[in-house]
C-alpha cells in the first residue's frame, strides 16, 4: 500500500531550472510555498530572461544558457520546463554533464528520443523521470490503493478526457508542428498516462482525429484495448473544444469517478456494488506539483535512478502510445 507523504519532510536537494514560462512558474512557486527544497539556478533563453525569473523566486543564479546551468556543481537535479520540441536536446546536455532530470511532460516528441534519454541515463547512472506530476497527487495514491485492494474487482473501462478551447493561431505552440505542438502532446499525455498508470500499455490502441489547417491533431479520441482481461480506456484531447475534462474507471465491483479538472481532483467519487456512495477527499498545500519534487527529492536521497511511480520503462512505452496514436490519425512532426 502506497503512503501519502508530506512534500515538506522530503530530504533537500539543490535544483536547477531550465525555462522561464508558465509551467516553470507555477512548478517553481509550489516548490517554494510547499516544500524545503533548494532552488540555486535557473537558466532561460536570455540572460535578462533569467534574471527576472530569479528575483521573482528568490533564486541566487541566473544564466542566459543551458550549457551555463548544467556545469554549475552546485546543481544537483535539473528541472526542464520548455516546449516539447526542445525537451531531448535540453535533457541530454543535462545528463551528458551529469546531472539527474526531471523533465516535463509530454517526455519527448516520440518513442525513438524517448528511449535514447533513458539508455543514456541508465549508462550513467543518473536519475531521470518525467513529470507526470498527477500521478503523486494524494488522490491518485488513493486511488491505486483501492484498485490494488481489489475494491472495484476487475477492472473493465476507463473514460478520460482532457480538452480546453485555444483560438487557431498556427503561431502558438498549441497550433504548431515545429514545435511538437496538438492536442496528443500537450493534453492527450494526461488522458493516456492516467489510463495506463491504471491498466498498463494497451495491447491494440484504434484512433481518430480532427486535424488543425496547421495539419497539427486539433482534437483525437482513441481506443486502449487490453485482450488478456477483456478491458478497454476511451481516451480523449482537445484544443478546439472544452470539454467536461472528467474521469473514471469501472470494475465488475464498482466505479471512481474524478470529477473535472481530473488531473488535480479535489475528491473521488466511489460507488461499489450493494454500498452507499463514498466521496474522499484530501487538501493538498499549494497546486499539487510539490508531490511530484518531494518524490523525485526522496529518490536522489535513497540513491534511486527512477520512481516507481512514474518508471523510466514506463515513460518510454507511453510515448510509443501516442506515437501510435499519431500515426493512425496522420500527424507527423518536422523530420520524422
Amino acid at each position: 500500500m502506497e503512503t501519502i507523504l508530506d512534500p515538506f519532510a522530503a530530504p533537500v536537494v539543490r535544483w536547477g531550472v531550465i525555462g522561464a514560462g508558465g509551467i516553470a512558474n507555477t512548478v517553481i512557486d509550489c516548490i517554494r510555498k510547499a516544500t524545503k527544497q533548494d532552488l540555486v539556478a535557473v537558466a532561460a533563453r536570455s540572460k535578462e530572461r533569467a534574471q527576472t525569473f530569479a528575483e521573482k523566486f528568490a533564486i541566487p543564479k541566473a544564466y542566459g544558457s543551458y550549457p551555463e546551468l548544467v556545469s554549475d556543481p552546485a546543481v544537483d537535479v535539473v528541472y526542464i520546463a520548455t516546449v516539447h520540441n526542445t525537451h531531448f536536446p535540453a535533457a541530454k546536455l543535462a545528463l551528458e554533464a551529469g546531472k539527474s532530470v526531471l523533465m516535463e511532460k509530454a517526455f519527448t516528441l516520440n518513442q525513438h528520443e524517448a528511449r535514447q534519454l533513458a539508455d543514456l541515463a541508465k549508462a550513467k547512472g543518473l536519475f531521470l523521470m518525467e513529470a507526470m506530476w498527477t500521478r503523486f497527487l494524494p488522490h491518485m495514491v488513493e486511488l491505486r490503493n483501492r484498485v490494488n485492494a481489489g475494491e472495484l474487482g476487475e477492472l473493465r473501462y476507463a473514460h478520460v478526457d482532457f480538452g480546453y478551447r485555444d483560438e487557431y493561431d498556427p503561431s502558438t505552440r498549441f497550433y504548431d508542428p515545429a514545435v511538437g505542438g496538438g492536442a496528443l502532446l500537450d493534453r492527450g499525455i494526461y488522458s493516456v498516462s492516467w489510463a495506463v498508470n491504471l491498466l498498463g500499455i494497451p495491447d491494440a490502441i484504434s484512433a481518430r482525429a480532427t486535424l488543425a489547417p496547421s495539419g497539427v491533431d486539433a482534437q483525437v479520441s482513441a481506443i486502449l484495448d487490453y485482450t488478456a482481461n477483456e478491458a478497454q480506456a476511451l481516451v480523449e484531447s482537445a484544443i478546439n473544444v472544452t470539454t467536461p475534462q472528467d474521469a473514471w474507471i469501472s470494475g465488475t465491483k464498482g466505479s471512481v469517478r474524478l470529477p473535472a479538472p481530473f488531473w488535480a481532483p479535489t475528491r473521488l467519487e466511489i460507488q461499489l456494488a450493494g454500498s452507499d456512495p463514498e466521496v474522499w477527499s484530501h487538501p493538498t498545500l499549494a497546486r499539487g506539483y510539490e508531490y511530484e519534487i518531494a518524490e523525485v527529492a526522496r529518490c536522489l536521497s535513497d540513491g534511486r535512478t527512477e520512481s516507481s511511480v512514474m518508471p523510466i520503462d514506463e515513460t518510454v512505452a507511453i510515448m510509443g502510445v501516442l506515437d501510435e496514436i499519431r500515426a493512425q490519425c496522420g500527424v507527423k512532426f518536422p523530420g520524422e
